[in-house]
């Protein structure tokens, strides 16, 4: 994976901004270091669950919907209507 994620970026630059060591985004977020890493460097994704935690601890920066493609999101969009 790669950052056609916008999640990836998005929580990286969460971290920045709030001045954030890998470590205390990881414990924000209830994940190990190696958890985080994946999800920064778009090795992996959250499931639905994490994701939603990622939303709150964020306070809405990075949304659930972030992680999806554009494909994912064309397909949730349509599922909705």
């Amino acid at each position: 994976m790669t950052d056609t994620y916008t999640g990836t970026v998005l929580l990286r630059e969460w971290s920045a901004r709030e001045g954030l060591t890998r470590r205390d985004a990881a414990d924000k977020l209830g994940v190990g270091l190696a958890t985080l890493d994946s999800w920064v460097q778009g090795q992996r994704r959250p499931g639905l669950a994490a994701a939603r935690v990622i939303e709150e601890a964020t306070r809405g920066f990075v949304k659930p919907d972030d992680w999806l493609t554009e494909e994912e999101l064309t397909s949730v969009r349509s599922a909705r209507h």
